[in-house]
């Protein structure tokens, strides 16, 4: 790919609309420059704000799940990564000396509130493992990269702890100002109990598992403790991860209007080589489940900048057009295949395909 475009058609997650445009290049500087409103049927290589993917596991040595961020990141056409709570508040400082120095992707970090992080996946089954004081003294510490607050509220993991993960982690939100990401799964405890304790800007990542205790009845509604936690403004994440995304439930609750606000992947090393691959495979999923391709592309753009608070992301007259993901949008003639982590299969007929990345105004090509 060259450093200049005549014909791209640009998706603008602030204002929803898809339109054609050249991008131009003068001196590592791009610029987006409107050729008409609506998009050219002729091309289907598009432009967005970069990918961004809040849910990944990328402490690489560190960790027994996680891979190296770069091989999931600007090589997948994804800007930014965020851990979801590999590292706490005893191990933070690994990530900051040994991997943001080295990775070409940008990484945020969703601090656990357990201080052991994800050495081990029982980090929240003890009160040893948990030191809210320090959580917070690490989070100012590190409050360039320190996106939120990591639980994991799910039985085999907290154990007889039940709740107190998540309440303390709620704590350390509220005093430190940030969003709490919490993952859902088995019970105890039960969902209506985790749900009550969320407020306005907490994820809820795993947000379509099919597992016992799922916050969604069977035609696709949400129970009232979801319904009502979306109304007080939590967010759902899609955390499609190795045994945590059914298509079943996902179709039913996008048909009923209940889409995700990102897209995200749990990528880690019990995924990587499938079901999940890539951040790319899964929107390709969401949008064979029902989404439309500027939903597919605000979930990873604007909706994941705004939990991120990464201001103009998306604003090309200011950081956007630097930080491109370019990508083509294929119909499939022979039918694909894509699966759940139940093995489920779906119909893939569209697919984004990444081609390349402008990343801080270099292109990197992909392919």
């Amino acid at each position: 790919m060259t450093d200049n475009y005549q014909n791209i058609n640009v998706i603008d997650p602030l204002s929803n609309s898809i339109f054609n445009a050249s991008l131009t290049c003068t001196n590592n500087n791009y610029q987006i420059s409107k050729v008409q409103e609506s998009i050219d049927e002729n091309t289907n290589l598009y432009a967005s704000p970069g990918w961004i993917d809040i849910h990944t596991h990328i402490y690489d040595g560190f960790t027994q799940l996680s891979v190296p961020p770069d091989e999931i990141g600007l090589k997948k056409g994804v800007h930014i990564l965020a851990d979801a709570g590999s590292a706490g508040e005893a191990t933070i400082d690994g990530l900051r000396k040994y991997l943001l120095p080295i990775a070409r992707t940008n990484i945020k970090s969703w601090l656990n509130i357990s201080s052991i992080g994800l050495v081990h996946l029982k980090e929240g089954s003890h009160i040893n493992y948990l030191n809210p004081e320090l959580t917070i003294k690490a989070v100012e510490a590190n409050r360039d990269f320190v996106c939120g607050i990591k639980v994991r509220a799910s039985g085999h993991i907290v154990g007889s702890m039940d709740l107190q993960s998540l309440k303390l982690a709620k704590l350390v939100a509220r005093e430190t100002n940030l969003p709490l990401m919490v993952h859902i799964g088995e019970t105890p405890p039960l969902i209506e109990e985790v749900l009550d304790l969320l407020s306005e800007g907490d994820v809820i990542t795993h947000c379509y598992h099919g597992k016992l205790g799922k916050p969604w009845l069977s035609d696709g509604k949400p129970i009232n403790a979801l319904k009502t936690a979306l109304e007080r403004g939590v967010k759902l994440d899609i955390g499609h991860g190795a045994a945590s995304f059914d298509f079943d439930v996902c179709k039913k609750a996008i048909t009923r209007g209940y889409l995700p606000n990102t897209i995200s992947t749990d990528l880690h090393i019990r995924n990587l080589n499938g079901p999940v691959f890539d951040l790319a495979t899964t929107m390709n999923k969401l949008l064979a489940c029902g989404m439309n391709l500027t939903e597919v592309i605000r979930s990873v753009t604007l909706h994941a900048a705004n939990i991120l608070r990464e201001e103009d992301w998306c604003n090309f007259s200011k950081k956007a057009a630097n930080n491109l993901t370019l990508f083509t949008v294929e119909r499939m003639e022979d039918e694909e295949i894509s699966k759940d982590v139940n093995g489920n299969n779906i119909s893939i007929h569209k697919k984004i395909i990444p081609k390349a990345v402008i990343n801080k105004g270099k292109l990197i090509n992909l392919h």
